[in-house]
Order: structure tokens, then C-alpha cells, then sequence
């Protein structure tokens, strides 16, 4: 029997806390769109590793797919793709990245039930070899609404692991309007016009607060161009500020695996992380 190679359809790296950074083969933009060869359920937008807090022994790895998820609407993972965390231990914070899977953490989940539930298989892999698995649920969308989440608890080779999938509001704050504003001006002011050359006419229209773009530079200074005549920390005005700046991203959800495993278990205290999600290609 021909073995199926896997495919990768998304990643995302970090470097956060134990963590240092590393490659992968696609680095997620949080949210790359669907396509008819990648659904919603396959499209990885971040991840984050951390000491858990709380904790000073075990460290917290998160991965968030599902983007752009309609309030009040269930979603779940796909039955045909592996999730997956992968754990390089590293020998410096300064150590070149091997990519090396020391420790790989994968869940597959089998089709939903009427709930929106579904059963979710956790295989722990060490140097490529199973050490073991575990079988545990996600959490339904009105559970997890409700903050009544099913927190499963596996132990595989006598290490205690803790993980929970579900939908979560997401944490990623983007200004996708104002973006847009800026990437339009500064590509016209700095290839537009004449020959490419730049258009020295080119213009960005004031921030959310009011305040002019460069104002510290304007006749008057930022006290005359800025609301108000109240300059706040920020007289570039280039973004929003996050006082008023909408955020792109608010009131939708994403599905959420969130896993914590202890340090020791690693057998080391720095290292490369980063997540997958693959199905057979």
C-alpha cells in the first residue's frame, strides 16, 4: 500500500518566552482567505508559545485556525487534517534552528456530533516515535460561549498534559481600513508619479482621532494639527491610534487548541516551536 504524503497547507512560527523562532513552509498572514482546495478549517492564522502562567514548570503552546468565525455559529476542525505542534529543543537562544521535530504533539478529530462535539485523538511523538495517545473532546460553541469548557487531561509517558480546542473570540487586533490607506499612499508617494519616481503630491487622510499625518512638521506644529490642539504621544499619525482605531476582527471568533505540557518533559529550557496543520495530498 502507497503510503499518503501529507501536505502542508499552513504554518506559524513564534518566538515568545522559552521560544526562539524557525522556519517552516508557509508562514501564516493570520488569515489568507479560503479557496476551493482550502477551507476555513485548514487556514492556521497564529500561534503563541509561553511559560504557562501560573505555572513556572509548564509551558502553554496555542494554535488558532478557523478565522474570521460568525458569532453564534459552530465550526470545527477538519476530519481530514493533522494539527499539529512541533517542539526543537535548542541549545542557545543564538543556536542556528534545526527544524527538528524533538517533540511533535498531533489531533485528529473525527466528524462532529448534534452539539458540534467532536472526539479528538492526541498523539505524542518523541524523535519521531509514538509514545502514546489519548482521546478527549472539543468543546461545543455554546459551552464555550458560556465559559464551560472541557478540559482534557492525558498522560502519556507519565507526563500530565492538559489541552482544550474550542471557539474563542480572537485576540488579533487589525486595522485592515487604515492599512490599506497607508499601503496606498506610501506606494504612490514613493513609485508613483512620474517614471516611478515618486509623487511628491501624494497624500494620507487624517487618523480616527482627527490628527494631521506628520504634524510635528506642519505649519504650527502638532499643537495646531493635531486634535484638538492636544498632541497626543503619537505627531506622525501614520496608523490609528488604539484609542479609536477599528479593529477588523471584532465579535469573530476562531477555533483554538490550546495545550500545556510540562518543560521537564522536554528535557531542555529554550526552544524553537512552531505549528502545522496537513492533510494527504
Amino acid at each position: 500500500m502507497k503510503k499518503p504524503r501529507l501536505f502542508s497547507v499552513a504554518s506559524a512560527i513564534a518566538g515568545l518566552a522559552l521560544v526562539g523562532t524557525t522556519t517552516a513552509a508557509l508562514a501564516s498572514d493570520h488569515d489568507d482567505g479560503e479557496t476551493d482546495i482550502k477551507a476555513r478549517a485548514l487556514n492556521l492564522t497564529d500561534h503563541y508559545a509561553f511559560k504557562t502562567p501560573g505555572s513556572s514548570t509548564d509551558m502553554t503552546l496555542i494554535m488558532y485556525f478557523n478565522p474570521r468565525s460568525l458569532p453564534g455559529r459552530q465550526y470545527a476542525m477538519s476530519t481530514k487534517a493533522r494539527y499539529e505542534f512541533h517542539v526543537s529543543k535548542a541549545a542557545a537562544r543564538t543556536a542556528m534552528p534545526t527544524a527538528k521535530d524533538d517533540y511533535l504533539f498531533r489531533f485528529e478529530a473525527s466528524a462532529p456530533d448534534m452539539s458540534g462535539v467532536q472526539m479528538v485523538t492526541l498523539t505524542v511523538l518523541k524523535d519521531g516515535q509514538v509514545m502514546g495517545t489519548q482521546t478527549g473532546m472539543t468543546t461545543g460553541f455554546a459551552a464555550s460561549k458560556s465559559n464551560a469548557v472541557t478540559t482534557n487531561n492525558s498522560t502519556i509517558g507519565g507526563n500530565a498534559i492538559k489541552w482544550f480546542i474550542g471557539q474563542r473570540a480572537d485576540s488579533f487586533h487589525f486595522d485592515v481600513v487604515r492599512f490599506f490607506q497607508v499601503r496606498t499612499f506610501l506606494a504612490s508617494r514613493f513609485f508613483g508619479g512620474a517614471g516611478g519616481n515618486g509623487d511628491p503630491t501624494a497624500s494620507l487622510a487624517d487618523n480616527c482621532r482627527g490628527d494631521h499625518f506628520l504634524a510635528n512638521l506642519m505649519p504650527g506644529g502638532a499643537a495646531a494639527n493635531e486634535a484638538g490642539g492636544q498632541p497626543d504621544a503619537d505627531v506622525i499619525n501614520l496608523f490609528n491610534p488604539p484609542s479609536c482605531a477599528p479593529d477588523f476582527t471584532k465579535n469573530l471568533n476562531v477555533t483554538a487548541i490550546v495545550m500545556n505540557v510540562p518543560i521537564a518533559m522536554l528535557g531542555g529550557s529554550i526552544f524553537d516551536t512552531w505549528s502545522t496543520i496537513s492533510v494527504p495530498e
